[in-house]
């Protein structure tokens, strides 16, 4: 038995495009969603042409928002030693991490937030720190030392309206910090919206 006809698929307006980046921010700041996977829905939201199209990338998603209470400073400390993080992991709304002559490596890919915006704290003595940031999250550097050096990579394309935003604040007497993009990685919701198979 049919379960009636479904109605044609009618062209995205520029306002349907708004209104599905602010439920994948959403999405990230509830931990639904992490920063490599709303990028991947965001870039593919620009170029919908149709609401159906628009509806997909939001299927999984619940419409209404939530709130999670804030946390302290989150510290953590490299001594002639080696942080490391990747994968599926959290990252407090603010964090600390002091560097003395080790080497700290973040990748963001797959992080998930608390919040529309979280603080890096970066203290490095004569050390190597590195994040590793998807693109479309909004990344804003302050401050940095005498002897620092910091090598900073923007991404090609401009952080989308209502993107996520990254405040790092560099300090000590030096050391070097990189920010840098993640690696370009297979968007599966390519696959789904007849984009291609990204994996091919």
């Amino acid at each position: 038995m049919s379960d009636g006809p479904q109605h044609p698929a009618i062209l995205a307006s520029d306002a349907e495009r708004e209104a599905t980046v602010d439920l994948l921010r959403r999405a990230v700041v509830d931990g639904r969603l992490t920063l490599e996977e709303f990028s991947d829905r965001v870039g593919l939201s620009q170029v919908a042409r149709t609401d159906q199209d628009l509806a997909v990338l939001g299927s999984d998603l619940p419409a209404a928002p939530t709130t999670v209470a804030p946390t302290d400073v989150a510290r953590h400390r490299a001594f002639c030693s080696r942080i490391a993080r990747s994968g599926p992991w959290e990252l407090p709304v603010r964090s600390s991490y002091r560097c003395l002559f080790g080497t700290i490596d973040l990748d963001l890919a797959q992080v998930r937030l608390p919040g529309p915006e979280v603080e890096i704290e970066i203290f490095n003595l004569f050390g190597t720190v590195t994040l590793i940031v998807p693109e479309g999250m909004r990344v804003s550097v302050e401050g940095g030392g005498p002897f620092a050096s910091q090598v900073i990579n923007s991404p090609e394309a401009p952080p989308v309206e209502g993107a996520p935003v990254l405040r790092i604040k560099a300090g000590g007497p030096g050391g070097t910090l990189y920010v840098r993009n993640q690696r370009e990685r297979p968007n599966r919701w390519s696959k789904l919206l007849g984009k291609g198979d990204p994996y091919a």
